[in-house]
């Protein structure tokens, strides 16, 4: 198949297809609202919080995911990156930090913690816990799972300039 001017299988430009409906969706249910350092921002950041980024190559079917432990002081508690093989879409890379950044939580033992991130789209359905018939599906119900695993969790969308340690890694 021949799309763009490249050679592509009918599994690849699928895939494609499927992140992009992903992306359309998260691009319809988007709301313009501001909330720049409100109090109930503030108020929902808990103790500890772990804020976490996907990098993705496209041409290889690989993503990093990198995570920072931050204190209650704010200071770093912790690191960790991971590479992933086989990985479809960026929202799938991005599931996967997700998901790997609960199971850094509670693999350090926290019990009340805030996960961050910038794709709008993964935060969202991981504050909804609905099952998600879309491809990220088996990664969203294993991070519902993780949840029952601390005592408090909150998810929350960062811009990317405010966690620049996670982007790094």
């Amino acid at each position: 198949m021949l799309h763009e001017r490249k050679n592509s299988s009918g599994r690849d430009l699928a895939f494609k297809v499927q992140s992009y409906l992903v992306e359309l969706e998260g691009v319809r249910e988007r709301k313009l609202t501001t909330t720049i350092g409100s109090p109930e921002h503030r108020e929902e950041e808990l103790s500890e919080s772990i804020q976490f980024d996907a990098a993705f190559d496209t041409n290889n079917s690989r993503s990093a995911s990198g995570m920072v432990v931050r204190g209650q002081n704010g200071e770093i508690a912790a690191s960790k990156s991971t590479l992933h093989s086989n990985v479809s879409s960026p929202y799938v890379a991005e599931a996967l930090a997700c998901l790997e950044a609960t199971n850094l939580g509670i693999s350090m033992g926290l019990n009340s913690v805030t996960i961050m991130g910038d794709s709008k789209t993964i935060i969202k359905k991981c504050k909804l816990g609905v099952r998600d018939k879309s491809v990220l599906g088996a990664i969203m119900v294993d991070i519902q799972n993780n949840k029952t695993r601390f005592q408090r969790v909150a998810f929350r969308y960062i811009q990317r300039a405010e966690y620049v340690k996670a982007h790094d890694l």
